[in-house]
């Protein structure tokens, strides 16, 4: 068995190159390593802001699958022929208002907004694709003036979730799939955004042009959109499409 497991890595010596949002991170590391594990093939992802993913990759950056929070950044990458085939929506996004605070009620926390005084953390509506979604829920409740003076902005989801972990935030408006990572189960409070406050987010990915001549990197694009990955999305709170 070891023999054999040493002819796989040779064979697949060459990882598949993902550009995958920060949201995700929790969710697709319990994916690749299913899937490593499963097929021999090795990994390599690089997190970060979409739009800057984005931006790179339309720069010629080695990636072949793209994982982005919305449909536009993989449908201007496919008008920019950086794509093979259309782009397919892998999970719905869910946002979640997180704080470690004592004080913080799941039940009461647009009031808890309202009184509290720390500091809210946001992603910025002009480098992370939550960011437009959050905006729209401090819209929906009326707290963009009440809350401005509060507000933290931060580049994207991740950063979000570093303010409040490290208590230099009182909340923050992070994805559902981070305060659902088994490190962060039980830390503090959260509570849902409903669904009815924010447009729905749909996750997109895409097959970049590097994975051209890579089955690998379609073997890995079809198992990330299997019922089997469904039911990991599923686990770490995104919807999935039907």
């Amino acid at each position: 068995m070891a023999a054999w497991c040493c002819l796989i890595s040779q064979a697949y010596g060459e990882p598949v190159r993902v550009a995958a949002v920060s949201n995700v991170e929790p969710a697709l590391k319990t994916l690749l390593d299913r899937f490593t594990a499963s097929t021999g093939i090795p990994v390599e992802v690089r997190y970060g802001p979409g739009v800057s993913l984005a931006a790179s990759i339309a720069k010629g950056s080695p990636d072949q699958i793209y994982l982005s929070s919305n449909e536009e950044f993989p449908k201007r990458l496919l008008s920019q022929g950086r794509c093979i085939g259309k782009p397919k929506v892998y999970a719905l996004g869910r946002v979640a208002l997180w704080s470690l605070s004592n004080d913080f009620s799941s039940k009461n926390w647009l009031l808890w907004l309202k009184s509290s005084k720390g500091r809210i953390a946001v992603p910025n509506p002009e480098t992370s694709i939550y960011g437009q979604p959050v905006l729209f829920i401090l819209n929906h409740y009326q707290l963009v003036e009440s809350l401005r003076p509060r507000i933290e902005k931060a580049p994207d989801i991740a950063h979000v979730f570093d303010r409040v972990a490290s208590g230099k935030a009182s909340a923050g408006f992070v994805s559902k799939s981070m305060v659902r990572q088994s490190a962060f189960r039980n830390k503090g409070r959260w509570v849902e955004m409903p669904a009815d406050s924010y447009p729905p987010i749909r996750q997109t990915m895409v097959l970049l042009k590097p994975a051209d001549k890579r089955p690998e990197a379609w073997q890995l694009f079809g198992f990330l959109l299997s019922k089997d990955a469904q039911k990991v999305w599923r686990d770490f709170g995104y919807g999935v499409p039907e």
